[in-house]
């Protein structure tokens, strides 16, 4: 039996390294046609959150690793 984890773009862009921007994150995962694998209520007025699928995400981001540039360690 697997455990799906649930985390909004946001929340995964916080706990990657090397990290990525929301921004970047929601961009690929536009880009790729990827659905929310569910979605987040507040209990407050708005648009739910949408999730996905933790272990997913971070595959795409071990498959982008080699591409990203490294950043300056000064």
């Amino acid at each position: 039996m697997s455990v799906s984890v649930a985390f909004t773009l946001g929340e995964a862009a916080e706990v990657l390294d090397p990290p990525l921007t929301e921004k970047q994150l929601r961009a690929i995962i536009r880009a790729l046609g990827w659905q929310p694998a569910g979605h987040r209520y507040t209990g407050r007025g708005g648009h739910p959150f949408a999730t996905y699928d933790m272990a997913r995400i971070q595959r795409l981001h071990i498959a982008l690793l080699p591409f990203m540039e490294p950043r300056d360690q000064a």
